[in-house]
């Protein structure tokens, strides 16, 4: 997964990272990583993500049926497929595996997965999608077995403080993924929950992503002294997408 020397990542942010966005940070801002997305896939999440954009938060709307297309199109912007996150948000099997047979047809060189068990946007959860998967185990299992089964690598991200970290770890471990994405925010304050961190990655056997409020070197360092692999940078990004310069010089 991209280059360990530069362990930064472009996060996801629905309606922002496309590809243009991703492609200008990895060339010019000099992330190590760039993740597009959060895309909604299947009718369901589409419409979900219609009705979120009508109280004016920004998203990715697709064509019920295309979404594969229209993702490709945005991944194709990406000079390296090696160094790019595609994070979708599935809320069933029969949706995953539509759009599995059509993505894994249209491409060669496999990007890496990213699926989304972190969005806790109201219209999404409703659905059983985001956030909602934690508590929808045998959907989530499945949705990640269909992925496997066409030699993707995988990364979940999740909101750290969403589950008991006891009951998602032993999860974490049988799914067999590529990367644990964690969002270790604090409920309700500012600042990273670097202890819930450092559990999550005591515990687990792969690499993980470790993500909330990167901002400076500083807050990257934190991260990435849990022990995470790889930190990734959200909104501190769209302000300034040659933040990642600042990370190179310094990692």
């Amino acid at each position: 997964m991209g280059n360990f020397e530069n362990p930064s990542i472009l996060a996801a942010m629905a309606g922002i990272t496309n590809g243009d966005f991703a492609q200008y940070c990895l060339l010019e801002g000099g992330a190590g990583m760039v993740t597009i997305g959060g895309y909604s896939i299947g009718r369901e999440m589409i419409t979900a993500s219609v009705k979120i954009a009508q109280r004016g938060r920004k998203e990715f709307i697709l064509q019920v049926g295309k979404e594969a297309n229209e993702i490709l199109r945005e991944a194709h912007t990406i000079s390296a497929y090696t160094k790019l996150i595609i994070n979708l948000r599935i809320n069933n099997l029969i949706d995953a595996k539509k759009f599995i047979r059509q993505f894994a047809d249209l491409i060669i060189e496999r990007p890496i997965i990213e699926i989304n068990a972190h969005c806790r946007q109201k219209e999404i959860l409703q659905i059983g999608g985001g956030q909602r998967l934690l508590q929808r185990f045998d959907v989530l299992t499945n949705i990640i077995k269909v992925f496997h089964s066409n030699d993707f690598k995988i990364s979940l991200k999740v909101r750290g403080n969403a589950i008991n970290p006891d009951i998602l770890i032993p999860r974490v471990n049988q799914w067999q993924l590529d990367f644990l994405h964690i969002d270790s925010y604090r409920t309700g304050e500012k600042g990273t929950d670097l202890g819930l961190l450092e559990h999550y990655i005591n515990e687990i056997y792969i690499p993980v992503i470790g993500n909330n409020s990167v901002v400076d070197k500083k807050s990257a360092q934190a991260i990435l002294d849990t022990g995470a692999q790889y930190f990734s940078v959200a909104r501190a990004a769209r302000k300034d997408p040659c933040i990642f310069q600042t990370f190179v010089k310094n990692f």
